[in-house]
């Protein structure tokens, strides 16, 4: 990816995030942290919901199973298109 394509894809997962409830915010900010740490995989969220607690996502580069592996380990909920926390 380009240094442009990965700030338009920052910006547009930043305001997807900023969509969702507090406690949602914080655990799909750490996913991202945690899949985009050193460049090793990037997803495109979409479709949130203000006040929500999921979110719909791209895959757009790495390995999958390691984005869903992550996401697992801090307590999401996620298929193949979507993230969700526990709390509502």
């Amino acid at each position: 990816m380009t240094l442009q394509e990965l700030d338009e894809l920052y910006e547009n997962n930043i305001k997807e995030i900023n969509k969702l409830n507090t406690y949602s915010k914080m655990i799909i900010k750490a996913l991202l942290q945690g899949i985009t740490t050193n460049g090793q995989a990037y997803i495109r969220l979409s479709g949130a919901i203000e006040g929500g607690n999921k979110v719909n996502y791209t895959h757009i580069e790495g390995e999958k199973t390691f984005i869903v592996t992550i996401a697992k380990a801090i307590g999401l909920t996620v298929n193949d298109t979507t993230l969700e926390t526990q709390y509502a």
